[in-house]
């Protein structure tokens, strides 16, 4: 590996498009120094999806990394023995990830294909064992259409996205974002934000009846496998994680209270 033509390619697509993903490279090298904390980042989010990847055990699956972004969860789903293709429908993510592929992985016979989940190149793709679906479906405008697509590409699916937590998790909202189109990246957008029962909901209208929850209250990110066929990971009970009953009161009641004041000052009178 030559360190500085590496180097200089890294910083050349990151004046392109920022990185996103942050690949621990060879010789001390990354692609993103950005602080791994909050659960949208792809080393925080790989220590809480990898647990899900060996109680399904993914050797051997055909895996669909569906908006794989800059292919880290691409990557690593190889690792252990996944034949997998990722998509995604902005080009500079894809040419980052076949970049940092032929940097890591030479012979690895990951495709990654510049797709657009509404198009009819979809239609033509494989059917899968598993679809790796990771901060996608709050960044899109029609996730009842694109989950309906992902249903018929693959029985397993994992969701990790930006949920809906206003109130229980059994309460079936859907919520479109107060933020506005993201101008310098268009595709990180955010549409609609979905309660755990919301997305359940939709994905019961396609055929899935098995559902195993990963949650911490604390993080806006919440995970979701969805079967339509039976696996052991379905008998297992959900991980929640609980906050005390004083911070869980208070994070519900602020909502409510917000109404209230808005009723009684005449901003809310319908």
């Amino acid at each position: 590996m030559d360190i500085k033509k590496t180097q200089d390619e890294i910083n050349r697509l990151d004046q392109i498009q920022a990185w996103n993903h942050n690949f621990e490279l060879p010789n001390g090298l990354t692609t993103s120094r950005a602080e791994q904390i909050s659960h949208g980042k792809n080393l925080v989010k790989y220590e809480r999806i990898s647990k899900i990847f060996d109680n399904l055990n993914i050797n051997d699956m055909k895996v669909l990394d569906m908006g794989c972004n800059e292919g880290f969860f691409s990557i690593k789903m190889e690792e252990r023995g996944a034949d997998v293709t990722g998509i995604d429908i902005d080009s500079r993510r894809i040419e980052k990830a076949k970049f940092i592929k032929d940097l890591i992985r030479p012979d690895s016979s990951i495709q990654y294909k510049n797709i657009d989940i509404y198009s009819d190149k979809v239609k033509e793709l494989d059917e899968f064992d598993l679809c790796l679906c990771l901060g996608f479906i709050h960044r899109i405008p029609d996730p009842f259409t694109a989950i309906s697509i992902l249903a018929s590409k693959a029985d397993i699916i994992i969701f990790e996205w930006k949920a809906l937590k206003f109130g229980s998790h059994d309460e079936s909202f859907a919520f479109f974002s107060t933020k506005d189109i993201d101008e310098k990246d268009f595709y990180g957008t955010e549409y609609w934000l979905l309660s755990y029962k919301a997305l359940e909901r939709i994905l019961t209208r396609s055929g899935f009846k098995n559902f195993y929850r990963v949650d911490d209250p604390s993080q806006r990110r919440a995970i979701l496998v969805a079967g339509k066929v039976d696996h052991e990971i379905f008998s297992n009970k959900d991980k929640i994680s609980h906050r005390n009953k004083i911070r869980t009161l208070l994070s519900h009641s602020k909502r409510f209270v917000t109404v209230i004041w808005k009723i009684i000052t005449g901003k809310i009178n319908a």
